[in-house]
């Protein structure tokens, strides 16, 4: 019986670069993942429960929006489409101070949705896993299509991010008689 000898395959460094490539980004996927708290972190946009309940404030007027209430569903469709896409990866590094919290409740006009799951951002940064989200519609800093994100306690994250198109709450409200026109005003610092 005759024995043959076969020299091994080489492995060609094509194949080497492959491999080192899918390991770098596994690598990168899965501490993204970790950093975020979201394995869709690459995704892009929110997953959004409905909202326990939606809280219009117009010039110290506070309306609240629960299911079932007329301008509910109107208002989550509208919050839903704009907060479909985002025009920033990152939080803007800024904040709400308590005075403008204030203002926002006293004097100038937003939208506030209270959730009883936290709403995800699909994005590349921890979303703190916000249980409210607040949408300045006129006043200090409106017309930025700005976001903030809050949790327990009335706290307001910073960090707001950009919605690319708010234009869907602000036809949603003017629908619903809560502003005239969708034209912005932003008023005071900020703007």
């Amino acid at each position: 019986m005759e024995q043959t000898y076969s020299e091994p395959k080489k492995k060609s460094a094509m194949e080497a670069v492959m491999v080192s490539g899918l390991v770098i980004a596994v690598l990168v996927y899965a501490v993204c993942a970790a950093v975020t708290g979201d394995p869709k972190w690459f995704m892009g946009g929110v997953s959004m429960p409905n909202p326990e309940q939606i809280v219009i404030r117009v010039d110290g007027v506070e309306t609240v929006l629960t299911p079932n209430m007329n301008g509910y569903e109107i208002m989550v469709e509208a919050v839903k489409k704009s907060l479909g896409s985002f025009s920033n990866s990152a939080p803007i590094p800024m904040g709400l101070s308590d005075e403008t919290i204030e203002q926002y409740k006293h004097r100038f006009t937003v939208v506030e949705l209270y959730f009883d799951k936290p709403v995800d951002f699909h994005l590349p940064f921890n979303d703190m896993d916000p249980t409210a989200l607040m949408i300045p519609i006129r006043g200090r800093h409106a017309g930025k299509g700005w976001v903030f994100r809050g949790g327990e306690n009335g706290k307001w994250h910073p960090g707001p991010l950009t919605m690319t198109n708010p234009q869907p709450i602000f036809q949603a409200l003017m629908t619903l008689g809560y502003i005239e026109s969708a034209e912005v005003v932003c008023e005071g610092p900020g703007c």
